[in-house]
């Protein structure tokens, strides 16, 4: 049940349970799980307390109740996974899930779906979940689980109460923080003549793959600290430079750096030319630095 994560995951155990007792559920919550282990257990607990009555009405778990059963057999009416077919999850697995849902609960409980790797939405099956998303109907729940929130469509995020899961099993390499800093400095201030300056500033490290890899990813965790910090939400505090971040940058342009940087990890997983790699993450990463 949901107890056995609130140790492993505070934050998402203490905001939802909080918000189920006040009664406050959203329609709709995107579950960033940043390739958490256990994600499918969490999710299901999660659901189970959103369908169980006795998870409904007292902060007891249960898991033994025949609706609990129910949902661990994946033979709950009430409750519908969707997950790609093949490549992709195609419109019509939406279309056939809503057609499911428009009958009354047989339980009178919420109606609960969860689209597993919702990054794998075509444009069509997009576009068929965002009106679902926009016009509501009953009481159905969806949960949206991805490993990266950019990954989705910002029109369908903006509509989702979303939760970030913390991966306790990655272990950051980088201890030069100073140097992450330089690095992130440069790149807020010199903007495209980041190009000139930065292999000056890295010298030897500035064509090793693995070094990039690590400082992408620990750029990650700071952009994204300046997106809850601008969103008035509990952030990581990195001083200074997270200041720089939030005074250069909207939150919309912080968005598209997020998303230049995780472009970028994967295409370290080729053997790409490196100058013209980190030229060209240099200039599309200005890019999203435009400033009005």
């Amino acid at each position: 049940m949901l107890e056995v994560y609130k140790d492993k995951q505070p934050l998402f155990y203490d905001e939802i349970t909080h918000s189920i007792q006040n009664k406050k559920i959203s329609h709709a919550y995107l579950i960033e799980t940043n390739d958490y282990s256990e994600k499918d257990d969490l999710i299901l607990s999660f659901a189970k307390m959103l369908l169980c009555e006795k998870h409904l009405f007292s902060s007891q778990n249960c898991g033994k109740c025949n609706i609990c059963h129910l949902i661990d057999k994946n033979a709950l009416s009430d409750f519908i996974i969707i997950e790609p077919d093949g490549m992709w999850i195609k419109k019509e697995q939406i279309l056939e899930m809503k057609e499911k849902f428009k009958t009354t609960s047989l339980q009178n409980n919420p109606r609960v779906y969860w689209i597993k790797q919702a990054d794998k939405l075509n444009k069509q099956s997009a576009n068929s979940l965002l009106k679902f998303l926009e016009e509501p109907e009953g009481n159905i729940i969806a949960i949206l689980e991805v490993a990266n929130r950019y990954q989705v469509l910002e029109t369908i995020r903006s509509r989702c109460q979303v939760y970030s899961l913390v991966n306790q099993q990655i272990q950051r390499k980088f201890s030069d923080f100073e140097l992450l800093v330089k690095i992130i400095q440069v790149l807020e201030e010199k903007e495209n003549m980041a190009i000139a300056y930065l292999p000056i500033t890295l010298e030897n490290d500035y064509h090793n793959k693995d070094f990039w890899n690590t400082i992408f990813t620990e750029m990650i965790d700071i952009y994204e600290s300046a997106i809850r910090k601008m969103q008035n939400v509990v952030y990581t505090d990195y001083g200074d430079i997270l200041h720089l971040i939030v005074s250069k940058n909207r939150i919309s342009q912080v968005i598209l750096k997020l998303q230049v940087l995780f472009s970028t990890i994967q295409n370290l997983n080729y053997n790409l030319n490196m100058n013209m790699m980190l030229d060209q993450f240099i200039i599309e990463f200005s890019g999203g630095g435009c400033h009005e």
